[in-house]
């Protein structure tokens, strides 16, 4: 049995759960190794795959042997979903509570009231086993990372002085989707003017000012990178600078901070006091990280109340940030693999590109 279905298994039943429904199409991927897909997964307490989807999906996902399919349409997947756990012998089943929908959850419970199965709320079921990466997923993470390197030296390739927000933005997304066949998010690409804005939508300003951030990350086997450097075109004034060297002093003392058994919230907190110290607090309004998986944003969070511990294994990013309204804004960006005695960067810590 594969160890992902494993973790499930003893997960429901730490939960006294008999069988479980998930519904987000990016959990289906993670147990089954299938694409992102409409429908649902039945998981049960034995280890049995049932897939409910539509005519859209049914023949692709018969070819995968994990799981048996069962094909629906409209409303009565739900009904046909309660019939099959009550066959199977369920008396309590979870759900994931964050990605169903009001209707959704009425049709499910409605039906399971009929059978007179317990449908149970879970929060962050499959997301909490997501957050421990095997060697394998590291394996993909790095070979996302190394993409999106990559295109960090094709823009110092294509750069040229006439060019936008946009141009670069097309090339940019052009370069990650033929490299690694899908971008992890749409790429940011902000001059100077509109840095302070942390996810700036690209336009047609001209990135002619003294520098530019760009944060990007490619999709390369179903997993995400997330990197974001400056690009400078002509020598930091003194003030950038300071702003610079702080948030890179700030990104330091966090990932010193990393290792297993350390609380979250102090790998937040090492770099948000010191741009507290340093007077610029209030420009640092976003959590510290966040993981990265399959999804550009998963747990855990980073932040400044996380009360949980680093895990081994884990794979977060460290971008501390302060954004100087109207003016601008740096943020430096690095993903970081948890290890038991310290962290691993996977990023190459190169920060700055020079054009």
């Amino acid at each position: 049995m594969e160890n992902k279905i494993k973790k499930c298994i003893d997960k429901l039943k730490e939960l006294n759960c008999d069988g479980f429904v998930i519904s987000n199409p990016t959990n289906i991927t993670y147990l089954t190794n299938f694409r992102e897909i409409e429908g649902y997964l039945l998981i049960t307490r034995d280890g049995r795959l049932f897939c409910f989807t539509n005519f859209l999906y049914q023949e692709e996902a018969k070819k995968n042997k994990s799981w048996q399919v069962i094909s629906s349409s409209g409303i009565d997947i739900f009904e046909k979903l309660a019939k099959l756990a009550k066959s199977l012998g369920l008396k309590k089943v979870g759900f994931e509570a964050k990605h169903l929908t009001y209707l959704e959850y009425k049709e499910f419970k409605s039906n399971f009231d009929r059978v007179f199965i317990e449908f149970l709320k879970t929060i962050d079921f499959i997301e909490t086993i997501r957050s421990i990466k095997s060697s394998k997923e590291i394996s993909f993470i790095k070979d996302s990372i190394n993409i999106t390197e990559e295109a960090f030296e094709f823009i110092l390739e294509i750069y040229r002085e006439n060019m936008t927000e946009m141009d670069l933005f097309i090339e940019v997304e052009r370069f990650l989707k033929l490299k690694a066949n899908n971008i992890a998010f749409s790429p940011i690409v902000a001059n100077k003017d509109n840095s302070f804005y942390p996810h700036h939508i690209p336009n047609g300003n001209f990135l002619n000012k003294d520098f530019f951030l760009v944060d990007i990350g490619a999709k390369f086997n179903n997993y995400c990178a997330d990197i974001t450097r400056v690009f400078l075109r002509k020598k930091m004034s003194n003030f950038v600078k300071k702003i610079f060297d702080i948030v890179k002093k700030a990104q330091e003392l966090s990932i010193k901070k990393i290792k297993e058994g350390v609380k979250i919230k102090e790998v937040d907190l090492a770099a948000r006091n010191y741009i507290q110290d340093k007077g610029f607090g209030k420009f640092f309004g976003h959590n510290l990280g966040h993981g990265l998986g399959l999804s550009v944003h998963e747990l855990p969070s980073v932040g400044p109340t996380n009360e949980e511990i680093l895990k081994e294994n884990m794979v977060i990013t460290i971008e501390p940030a302060i954004y100087l309204n109207n003016r601008f804004g740096i943020r430096l960006e690095d993903v970081v693999l948890v290890k038991n005695k310290g962290a691993e960067i996977l990023s190459r810590r190169k920060h700055i590109y020079f054009l």
